[in-house]
């Protein structure tokens, strides 16, 4: 059953793995050596990762470009290299907090903003990744990159800690807001716990931790954590197709019937491409988008 599912798969990464950890326990639980992910998340953060079984690795880059959500622990009055509690310690400074102020500047780090990315990712400068030149203590531009936070609310607070849930951008960095925090309260401040809640268009809820993905796979049961690949690009459009179309598209071709259909149902300033289905069965059969001067064109075909 496992190594035949083909589509999503939500996982609760525990804290204290990789993202490449996670992906070598379900090449081993689901007996599949065709396993990615829609995104990294560090080793100290924990939370949902929208893993791809088999043919759902042909998604990857349709699953990645979706916003994020997340919860964050920050600690005040300590900046670190890595901008997080397992970095080196750079500087401390005294803390005096008060949620008015707190409030404030986190309101103010809301919206688009072009920011430094942090010396520690994996954003590659000529062909090299950023945090090796960190390590190796090598002198580099930092890239500048846009940024887009939004939806920040408050959770709670300490004397020298506080927690936010905020969403952002594909590719935005937590820990450079919460840096960025820490200099507008003038006392520093460090990531010192992160959990993704959200990974467009998919909530933590529905994900399951790898015990009990586990546990699933060994009584057969597909559990609400294993997303079909025609149910995994939900806000896309969808044709539905049946025999010669079928067997055409199949073949790499658009029928002269589903270019019909396309060209009725898509919508040039709107969709970047529509999906078709099998009449039967209800598969995922391929991903069409619209180019100029060459019409319809297949960017993906799925094999079953």
């Amino acid at each position: 059953m496992s190594s035949q599912f083909n589509g999503l798969l939500l996982v609760d990464k525990p804290s204290g793995i990789s993202s490449h950890d996670v992906v070598s326990r379900l090449r081993r639980i689901l007996g599949t050596k065709s396993v990615g992910h829609s995104g990294t998340l560090d080793p100290m953060a924990s939370g949902l990762m929208a893993c791809l079984i088999n043919e759902g690795t042909k998604l990857s880059q349709y699953i990645l470009e979706g916003d994020k959500g997340y919860r964050v622990r920050i600690q005040f009055g300590i900046r670190t290299d890595t901008l997080d509690v397992t970095g080196e310690v750079l500087e401390t400074k005294p803390v005096t907090l008060d949620q008015e102020s707190l409030l404030r500047e986190a309101m103010n780090l809301s919206g688009e903003m072009e920011v430094e990315v942090p010396i520690y990712s994996a954003i590659k400068v000529q062909g090299k990744k950023l945090y090796e030149y960190a390590r190796q203590d090598k002198e580099v531009v930092i890239p500048k990159k846009v940024m887009n936070f939004w939806d920040i609310k408050f959770l709670g607070m300490g004397a020298d800690w506080a927690e936010f849930d905020l969403r952002c951008s594909k590719g935005s960095y937590i820990r450079t807001w919460v840096d960025l925090l820490g200099q507008a309260l003038g006392c520093g401040a460090t990531m010192s716990g992160l959990r993704r809640t959200y990974s467009a268009p998919y909530i933590l809820e529905q994900a399951q931790t790898l015990e009990d993905i586990e546990e699933c796979v060994k009584k057969g049961v597909l559990s609400s954590a294993f997303v079909k690949m025609d149910l995994a690009l939900s806000q896309i459009k969808r044709i539905r197709v049946k025999g010669q179309d079928q067997v055409l598209l199949g073949n790499g071709q658009i029928s002269h019937d589903l270019r019909s259909q396309l060209i009725s149902l898509f919508k040039p300033e709107e969709d970047q491409y529509v999906q078709v289905i099998a009449q039967d069965g209800g598969q995922l059969l391929a991903l069409v988008g619209l180019e100029p001067g060459r019409g319809f064109v297949l960017r993906r075909v799925f094999k079953y």
